[in-house]
């Protein structure tokens, strides 16, 4: 369990990060703080902060996870190559609201819909990552993997009982000369 206990550290990160950030910005001093003419409350402030510091150490989770997956799991290593595609994916969907939270207030009807374009461009972007990745690396080690595995299930099975953990070697008959 030991090997696993940063998941935890990076949960609960993210827990906190999302509580306070929503408890905060319902405190009715940061509801009545506006910064700037731009009708931009404190109470959006802190929720992009926080929001956004629990996606970027969503992030980091990512990049950990796929670092260390295939040394703490190895049956599923295959899975190393599309995690960070799919954080990333999950990361830029959800960011779209968070950034809209302190940007609305500044953008225009064409200023909304460039910032919306750059967010489809890059969820679409991080979808084709993942999809290429599973086809290009996951894909090809997953059946590797299962090649192995079925491959030393056969050779176990033809070895004698015993067998499986030494090298066996079939006597040998010796023939007189």
């Amino acid at each position: 369990m030991k090997k696993w206990g940063w998941l935890v550290q990076y949960g609960v990160t993210i827990a906190l990060a999302l509580g306070l950030g929503f408890l905060l910005s319902q405190v009715p001093l940061f509801h009545e703080t506006i910064i700037g003419s731009a009708k931009l409350r404190a109470s959006q402030c802190v929720r992009f902060l926080s929001y956004g510091g629990a996606l970027f150490v969503l992030w980091r989770f990512g990049q950990r996870l796929a670092a260390e997956l295939p040394a703490l799991c190895p049956k599923m290593g295959f899975l190393g190559p599309v995690i960070m595609p799919l954080t990333t994916l999950i990361v830029v969907t959800a960011s779209h609201p968070v950034c809209g939270q302190v940007l609305n207030p500044f953008l225009g009807k064409t200023g909304k819909g460039v910032y919306n374009w750059l967010f489809v461009i890059g969820i679409v972007s991080a979808a084709l990552w993942l999809v290429l990745s599973w086809f290009m690396k996951s894909a090809p080690r997953l059946q590797a993997w299962e090649e192995e595995t079925e491959s030393s299930s056969k050779e176990s099975s033809a070895m004698p009982i015993g067998a499986a953990n030494s090298r066996y070697m079939p006597p040998t008959r010796e023939e007189p000369a």
